[in-house]
Formats: C-alpha cells, structure tokens, sequence
C-alpha cells in the first residue's frame, strides 16, 4: 500500500476512516465495492465496504464504524467518478446506511457489455480478460460476519477492488472512439434512480417466472400472493422464499385451495407455513382481487402476428447492436420488446441512446400494426 493510505488494511473505527478519507480526497475516481449478507433477512447486512484510489486500497468494516457519514459524502462529490462492477446490489447494501448520491458512476460490467464484451460478465472474467490476473476464487462463499476477519478474507476483498481503476481505464479507451462514455453514464444515473431497498408489493409479481403461463384468474391470484408476500417479507425482514417459494406460490394460485385440509395438499407447503400464514393465505385466494391496467400483461398472450413481430424486432435489434459493437441483450431483452408489442414498452427503451439508436424505430414498427391484431386473449384454463 502507498504512504498516503492509512498503515492498517482494515478500517474499524471512526477516527480511522476520517483520516483515510483526507488522504485521498484530491483523487478523480474510486472504485468501491461491498460484502453483505443476505441469506436469513430481507434487508441486505452491510459487512465491509472495500474502497481502491490510485493511491491504494483499504477496507471499511461496517460492523465496526457506526457511522459511514463520512464515506457518505465522500462518495456523493460528483467531480469524483465512481467505479463498481455491477452496482445494483453494492447500491441496496450502501442505500441502508443512507449512501444515495453516487453519480457520476461507471459500472464496468455496463462497459464491458457496451465495449462488446458479453452482457452481465463477471469481475473474475473481465479482469482475467483485460487485464491478465486470475483472481483467488477460494472466498466466495465464505462468512463476513465473522469477526477477526482472516487474512485471506481481506485479501480477497481489496483484490474485488484493486483491478477496477486499470478496468476503467481499457473500457474507457474502448468506448471513447464512439462517444459510449455518455451512453455509459446514462446507464449509471438510470441505475442510481432505480435503486430501492424496498420493491414496490404491487410490483413483486413481475419477479414470478411462469405467473404469465397460468389462466388469468389464477394469474390473478398469483399476483396477490406475491403482493401479500412482498409485504410480509419487507415488514418481517425475512427472505421472500421462507414464506412462501415460487412454485408453492403459483401452484397455490393454479389450484386455489378453499380450506386447510386442501391447504395441506399442496406440494411444498409445510405445516409450519400453514400454521402461521394458512388463514391470511385462503382469505387472499377468497377474496376480491384488485383490477388496473397491469393486468393486460397477464390477460392477452401475443397472436401468431404479434410472434411474428418479435421475431423480427429481435432481428433488428440484434443488426444494430453489431453494427455498434454491443450486446444485443443490453439493447433490448424479449421482454422489452414483448412489452412494446403490448404498448408497454419500459422507458429506457424509448429515451436516451437506446431510443437513438433503434427504440424509436422499433416503435414506429410495432405502430403500424394494430394492437387487437397483435394479441389475444388469454386462454382461460384451470
């Protein structure tokens, strides 16, 4: 480590970070990153925050310093550009310590992905690829909770971080020669504002793979199950699947069990999870469910016009982002352009540089097909 970095690898008081903190304040970038546990709550625990400057690489441990005010306003200076790979979850964790500002960042999985490389590539693979360094693996599962960390923990943890100021660098000379900085830091302020600790409960369906396979009634209820559970999981701080998996959840809303007997019949479904949440589970499935325009997703499936479509808008997609070098996928998944043929098309992919790029044109396309000929209904099975 640098002189200028305080003498100990690992952070533990409040004293400590101040003075790291002053040592680096005249930097243009950080990379950060962070360990947390999420196994047993809802809510992510905040465990380590690795931080890396030009000037050398120490870690924060969260368990220890109370207060990340300090770190806080550190990483909110705008005129420091800030480095992370793959943000979103790094993001939550920081945003429960009240870390909201980050702007401007620069995700290098993004930039990987907009420089060509594969969508959604991993910092080992990255860093392997532009950089030449095979990184230590042997951490990956360990515990960060644990208390004195070990020196191959630590280790492990700064190396998450040391390799993203050289990763700037090559995926900053990659996407200069055609102006992908910009569209770059449009990702990152869009990643930044979407960032909640908290999914929306009404929401928590669109998680559900295979909530669109069942009947609409069923669908329905699936819908409000997951609004129940979402609810449940927030206010207990528990993870979504101790209350109820997904296949239990969507079998519960295929079958609609009218009492605890039938209850019991469905596969999953333990005597514990009954006990405790049978009642408020059936009084769902019994009751009226709510109705808005969300429920067009889960009502019409796309005609044999609207499949044919698809098709072709992948198509097209999948021309432009060669002809500018991207991942297709970062572009526009099927999911994207399967909520375009239903007008519900997600913001992203008619502003910024996507909309530039091929959104707009994607858009006048599906336009000139009437929407009653690129839908049906839903079948209404059981």
């Amino acid at each position: 480590m640098s002189g200028l970095m305080p003498a100990t690898q690992v952070i533990v008081n409040s004293a400590e970070l101040e003075e790291a903190l002053a040592r680096i304040q005249d930097g243009s970038w950080v990379a950060f990153d962070t360990e947390f546990l999420r196994e047993r709550t809802y809510y992510p625990q905040l465990c380590l925050v690795q931080i890396a400057t030009s000037q050398g690489s120490f870690c924060v441990d969260a368990l220890q310093v109370t207060d990340l005010g300090p770190l806080n306003e550190f990483l909110a200076l705008p005129s420091r550009s800030k480095v992370v790979h793959a943000a979103r979850q790094d993001l939550e964790a920081l945003s429960r310590l009240g870390t909201t500002a980050v702007l401007p960042l620069f995700d290098t999985q993004i930039a990987a992905a907009l420089a060509g490389y594969p969508e959604q590539v991993s910092y080992a693979w990255i860093v392997e690829e532009c950089c030449g360094v095979v990184l230590d693996k042997s951490q990956t599962r360990t515990d960060w909770t644990q208390r004195p960390l070990s020196p191959e923990q630590i280790s492990y943890a700064l190396a998450d971080v040391e390799y993203l100021g050289p990763l700037r660098e090559h995926l900053s000379r990659a996407l200069e020669p055609d102006a992908k900085l910009a569209w770059l830091l449009e990702e990152g302020e869009r990643m930044a504002d979407s960032v909640s600790l908290n999914l929306d409960p009404q929401l928590a369906w669109r998680r559900l793979r295979g909530i669109t396979s069942l009947a609409p009634a069923a669908a329905a209820k699936a819908r409000a199950l997951a609004t129940w559970r979402e609810q449940q999981a927030q206010s207990l701080n528990c993870p979504r699947g101790w209350l109820l998996k997904d296949e239990v959840l969507l079998l519960l809303a295929a079958r609609s069990p009218t009492n605890s007997e039938e209850l019991a019949r469905i596969d999953g479904l333990g005597p514990a999870t009954i006990r405790r949440h049978g009642n408020a589970v059936l009084e769902l499935l019994g009751g009226p469910l709510a109705s808005d325009s969300d429920e067009t997703l889960l009502n019409w499936r796309l005609s044999a016009s609207g499949q044919t479509l698809l098709t072709g808008l992948q198509a097209q997609v999948k021309a432009r982002a060669i002809e500018v070098q991207v991942a297709p996928t970062l572009v526009a998944s099927r999911k994207d352009l399967e909520a375009l043929i239903f007008d519900d098309a997600p913001a992203r992919l008619l502003t910024g540089w996507r909309a530039q790029l091929v959104g707009t044109a994607l858009a006048e396309r599906v336009s000139a097909i009437p929407l009653s000929e690129r839908r049906i209904p839903a079948p209404a099975r059981g």
